[in-house]
């Protein structure tokens, strides 16, 4: 059975939609199911934001030592620990960074996005290394207000919290659209950017900075799941309903490396309230992609 026909059968049998990408950088081997369809990057689109600040850096426009203030008005729902801490917290862009790849915080992201210039910037970043299937329209407190009915959308953050342990969100609306008015790529475009983030697109020192965040990435239950023990993966997930995103690149050897783009989604709503058939039907997802993750890594473990 080939690469291709593996992974066909690891999405058809967990019942999953996605969009996958393969590429061994040395080699320069290329492979895909469903490559160039857009997903949503649900918080994948990260890795778009570090490589805008990346180019920045680069250009001298901005510092990793520099300091934002936090204040309450920063703070997003979702992932993350800024929002319990203090306003008046002090941390550098790097901290920023840092927080925003390893544990997706949501309130690190947006606080960089408005540092470098809004979604706008970022977008236009993208387009402008020629990745033109990357789109980003909403920083991560807009993206979310759009998983919450009109009429409570706009509501403090402890009473949406609150609101979504009684009620299920809006799977139909812009969150989970598929095109470009929404943070979308497909599996190609996002290898293709990780491929530039790996080799020349910046200098040296700023590339370190940039792989050596994604290195210390701390949720690793998809793509890395099964992979051998003290592999390095350099990677970002993404999760918003039953979108189960993960995109990096698998260190194999010092000279042998793997890119791979896992976009995958399910259909939630049936579980979203029955928090045990959920677990489950998580746990056969990202079981899924882990199993992907491992077939990847043993196609080219020998590769030189």
């Amino acid at each position: 059975m080939t690469l291709s026909d593996r992974i066909r059968s690891i999405v058809s049998d967990a019942n999953l939609d996605a969009g996958v990408a393969v590429w061994h950088i040395e080699s320069g081997r290329k492979l895909d199911v469903n490559g160039d369809a857009p997903f949503p990057m649900a918080s994948t689109f990260k890795i778009p934001i570090l490589a805008t600040a990346c180019r920045q850096l680069a250009a001298g426009e901005i510092s990793l030592d520099e300091r934002i203030a936090l204040v309450d008005d920063d703070k997003s729902l979702g992932s993350g620990i800024l929002p319990y801490f203090e306003s008046g917290l002090n941390p550098t862009l790097r901290d920023l960074l840092t927080l925003m790849i390893i544990i997706s915080d949501n309130t690190a992201t947006d606080i960089v996005v408005d540092h470098l210039g809004g979604p706008a910037v970022i977008e236009g970043a993208m387009h402008a290394l020629g990745l033109a299937d990357i789109f980003f329209k909403l920083n991560c407190k807009d993206l979310l207000r759009h998983i919450f009915p009109p009429e409570v959308a706009d509501l403090p953050r402890e009473d949406l919290v609150k609101w979504t342990s009684e009620n299920d969100i809006l799977r139909d609306g812009l969150a989970f659209s598929k095109g470009p008015e929404n943070n979308v790529s497909s599996a190609n475009a996002m290898n293709e950017l990780l491929h530039q983030i790996f080799g020349d697109l910046f200098p040296e020192a700023i590339r370190q900075v940039a792989l050596n965040i994604l290195y210390k990435q701390q949720f690793n239950v998809r793509l890395s799941r099964f992979l051998p023990l003290g592999t390095k993966v350099a990677h970002k997930t993404g999760t918003i309903g039953g979108i189960r995103n993960d995109c990096g690149i698998i260190r194999i050897s010092e000279d042998s490396h793997v890119i791979l783009t896992l976009f995958v989604e399910w259909n939630e709503a049936p579980y979203w309230n029955l928090p045990a058939a959920h677990h489950q039907r998580v746990f056969v997802v990202e079981t899924a992609m882990g199993d992907i993750g491992r077939a990847v890594f043993d196609e080219f473990a020998d590769t030189r």
